[in-house]
């Protein structure tokens, strides 16, 4: 038992009392739009960045160290202002950290990996910029003039392919851990991957939502990320991914770098690099979003005897400019936003 008449030292005076703290940081001057318990840290979501905050206590369990300050670290470069990480991280906290979800699924697990996944997002963002930024800068560069010899100096931007892979390899890996997170809400999907989880909800009933449709619409460019992941890992005669830095053809008609996939079943034609990475970042944003909207739409419990849904929220009920979905209960005919 303590003894309360010991006097309390320095650190514990310190430690013990009152406390205010800016989250201040270089180039984000923005406010805080969200604050998001996660583990044994605090989240700060800020207009351009996410922050974790985590106190003196937490790195001094021991209070050994008095000089220990509380800590702000960025988790992702990307904030509020930027509408993905609405969609994906912010409505994953409104989703899977409400008391509307079902107590069988583990709201702070499933934060967590789609805390994953959004870092994945952001590499795979970063990248898509730096190449972007490249490829801008090559085109300020060019000279289309041929020389007296007959020469053109054809601008490059170099290891297109080494950037096309690192940029599947975030793709890829965001989708294996939204794959992770089905799995949460169904279990016995794991062996036959993103069609198993098809052939699972199209033998449920059809008539509560479109998540089978969805499913239809999204699985080809699942399976085509899987692929041409496979294609840059293991290429082969038949199956292989082929990334040309710019080129000029016999038309004298100068192409950006190009992207093609050789592949028996799902080849893709070239396509230029840029509208690669800017589609696959569209499509892998939306796939995210739209997956946890239909498992937590299909997991969801009554709350004081309403019968609840996730609804999209119209812009003058959203708590976030860029979070469209969230829990709701019809009363009477209006659609009630909840928690």
């Amino acid at each position: 038992m303590k003894n309360l008449d010991v006097p309390l030292r320095a650190i514990d005076k310190l430690r013990n009392s009152a406390m205010s703290m800016e989250v201040s940081t270089p180039n984000d001057d923005s406010p805080i739009s969200e604050m998001i318990p996660n583990g044994d840290r605090l989240l700060v979501v800020k207009g351009k960045g996410i922050y974790a905050v985590k106190l003196a206590d937490q790195v001094d369990p021991e209070r050994t160290n008095i000089a220990v300050p509380n800590t702000i670290q960025q988790v992702i470069a990307y904030g509020a202002d930027d509408p993905w990480i609405g969609a994906v991280v912010l409505t994953a906290h409104h989703l899977f950290q409400s008391s509307c979800s079902l107590p069988t699924i583990d709201g702070a697990r499933a934060f967590a990996l789609v805390l994953k996944i959004a870092e994945d997002i952001a590499g795979a963002h970063k990248l898509e910029e730096s190449y972007r930024n490249a490829e801008a800068e090559a085109n300020e560069k060019l000279d289309l003039k041929i020389q007296k010899d007959r020469s053109l100096l054809v601008p490059a931007i170099g290891n297109v392919e080494s950037r096309c892979n690192e940029f599947l390899q975030r793709a890829d890996h965001a989708l294996q851990e939204l794959f992770k997170l089905v799995r949460m809400f169904y279990s016995d999907v794991h062996s036959g991957g993103w069609e198993s989880l098809k052939k699972k909800i199209d033998n449920q009933p059809q008539d509560g939502d479109n998540f089978s449709q969805f499913l239809a619409n999204t699985l080809p460019f699942l399976q085509l990320i899987r692929n041409v992941r496979n294609c840059a890992e293991h290429p082969m005669p038949a199956q292989k991914l082929i990334a040309s830095d710019f080129s000029l053809n016999s038309y004298n008609v100068l192409s950006p770098p190009t992207l093609e996939i050789i592949h028996p079943r799902l080849p893709k034609s070239k396509v230029f690099v840029n509208v690669f990475f800017k589609e696959t970042l569209q499509n892998l944003v939306s796939t995210v979003e739209l997956m946890m909207v239909f498992l937590c739409a299909r997991h969801v419990k009554s709350v004081a005897g309403l019968a609840v849904q996730v609804i999209e929220m119209p812009q003058d009920r959203r708590r976030s400019t860029h979070v469209r979905y969230g829990y709701g209960a019809l009363l009477g005919d209006q659609l009630v936003p909840i928690g």
